[in-house]
């Protein structure tokens, strides 16, 4: 429990929100991509070991800021209005690939390492190594046991919503909206009607800049925030000792995954 952040702490500079449920939370990007790469280094060494094929493994992708900005409702800052509009922050690759946005003349993709593998062999290693206990120590579903916890901190993303001071705060965002020439969507009750989740051009960067204007002269995020923090504790706390051990769990993994991976630099170069 020393470690619980009980106050919602904002960042505007780099768009992170910092929670209670941080404190407990599973599935951070960096770890994440540490536990992905020791995973498939594994694969690779059995597949080395016991099959010759000569898998690679590739490292831990590196911090992706976009992956940590808060996104819940939507743009907050002018920062992300201007990059990103109303898409969900996510990496330059990414905004690619999910054809958010055109491929430069020049990007160039990150070869896969074992392109030149066959299917067969491919099929091989993963018949073979996949579901082996070395491996399987590093698979991070095996990590994600369901519990009362966490399954209120879940529900509560959405449940929060519905707090009548959320519910108060729609509303005086909605009276901006319309004081400033736009509608609520009529879905989405933060979102400004017009706002398209999938395209990035100058009409949406216009129209999300607006909104965080709205946002900053009613104190939008640091409200909200303030109330979902303070809904959070209460169930923290009621079930700390399940939430906590699964933390502490998940952070012996990922040190496992990290020591793993430096031990390794071969699994990482073709043999």
């Amino acid at each position: 429990m020393s470690s619980l952040k009980r106050t919602a702490e904002l960042d505007p500079e780099t768009g992170i929100v910092q929670l209670p449920s941080d404190s407990v939370e599973l599935g951070e990007q960096v770890d994440s991509s540490v536990l992905t790469s020791a995973y498939m280094a594994s694969v690779a060494q059995c597949s080395r070991d016991n099959l010759d094929i000569p898998w690679v493994a590739e490292r831990p992708d590196p911090y992706m800021p976009s992956e940590h900005m808060w996104s819940r409702y939507g743009p907050w800052t002018k920062s992300i209005a201007e990059k990103y509009a109303f898409v969900r922050p996510m990496g330059d690759g990414a905004l690619i690939v999910n054809g958010i946005v055109p491929e430069p003349e020049d990007h160039e993709w990150v070869p896969d390492p074992n392109e030149g593998l066959s299917m067969e062999e491919r099929q091989d290693v993963f018949d073979n190594c996949e579901n082996t206990a070395e491996v399987q120590k590093f698979n991070e579903e095996n990590l994600w046991t369901p519990s009362p916890g966490m399954q209120e901190l879940n529900e509560e993303v959405e449940a929060v919503d519905l707090d009548p001071r959320m519910v108060e705060l729609f509303s005086e965002l909605e009276e901006c909206y319309v004081s400033n020439g736009m509608e609520m969507h009529p879905e989405v009750p933060w979102y400004p009607a017009g706002a398209d989740f999938e395209n990035i051009n100058e009409e949406q960067v216009e129209l999300a800049l607006k909104t965080v204007e709205c946002k900053d002269q009613i104190d939008f995020t640091q409200r909200a925030a303030d109330v979902t923090a303070e809904r959070q504790v209460p169930i923290i706390e009621e079930y700390a000792e399940e939430l906590f051990a699964a933390k502490e769990k998940w952070d012996n993994t990922v040190e496992k995954a990290e020591e793993y991976i430096a031990a390794h630099p071969e699994l990482f170069e073709a043999p």
